[in-house]
């Protein structure tokens, strides 16, 4: 096989990661301007939800149609992994290796290159909510989803329903290898909006940073509670200037 034989070739990998034993999955190579492919599944109890598969379509079409590739989402099924908890889900290694089985032929969950996403019926209300690593997502909150009205380009208010889905579309950034910082705090207003690798951390004491990783800083107001709260599933400009340079891998 030729050298670019070879970098054209897409290839899963299974690895160790530095969390417990996290097994993540990846890929060789992608060239810009592919498809960049998106699967979810449900866990038993978030099947019982008919609406949800169409709320998760919408979410990834807001937060990732963008003109750096074709999307691609598709609807894995229902699979069983033992747990609706989503960070123990992947953490514990439940999630990964029901990928990597998938991967290998077997099992009811083969993998695409770029972000695998399990939704579990898991409350919302207690930390973590869900869990992202490189190709792998994991998240709760199927009810909360089957509750959203619309899924849309405008900012809206924060509230359960809003709070699970913008936790999904987090949770999926961190699988393309966002980090919190590359999230944005803006005024709209009379409101502060927070973009999804923010989300709830802009309101929390004790997280440090006050900018972008890209240099925006947040505006006044955002933690004191002076302004009302507002969600959007728009990724901001700088998580969207660091997805023009995803390429299969993460960069740091």
């Amino acid at each position: 096989m030729n050298r670019r034989a070879a970098l054209n070739r897409r290839t899963l990998l299974g690895g160790v990661g530095s969390v417990g034993s996290l097994a993540v999955i990846g890929y060789a190579s992608r060239e810009r301007g592919d498809r960049l492919r998106v699967r979810f599944w449900r866990s038993e109890r978030a099947a019982r939800y008919p609406s949800v598969p169409d709320r998760i379509r919408d979410l990834l079409t807001v937060a990732l149609d963008l003109p750096y590739w074709s999307l691609e989402i598709t609807d894995g099924g229902i699979v069983s992994i033992g747990t609706e908890n989503p960070a123990e889900a992947i953490r514990r290694g439940r999630w990964p290796a029901a990928l990597l089985t998938g991967a290998a032929g077997s099992g009811d969950a083969p993998p695409v290159p770029d972000v695998n996403l399990l939704v579990s019926d898991a409350p919302m209300d207690a930390a973590p909510t869900g869990y992202g690593a490189p190709h792998v997502a994991a998240v709760g909150g199927a009810r909360r989803l089957a509750d959203l009205d619309s899924v849309g380009q405008r900012p809206v208010p924060v509230a359960r329903e809003t709070f699970a889905a913008q936790v999904l579309v987090h949770e999926v950034g961190h699988g393309l290898g966002l980090q919190h910082a590359h999230g944005e705090a803006y005024r709209r207003g009379d409101a502060v909006v927070v973009t999804p690798m923010l989300s709830a951390y802009a309101w929390d004491p004790t997280y440090e940073d006050d900018r972008s990783q890209c240099g925006r800083a947040y505006p006044d107001g955002v933690a004191d509670g002076s302004l009302d709260r507002q969600f959007t599933y728009r990724f901001s400009p700088c998580a969207r200037r660091r997805l023009r340079r995803y390429d299969g891998h993460h960069l740091p």
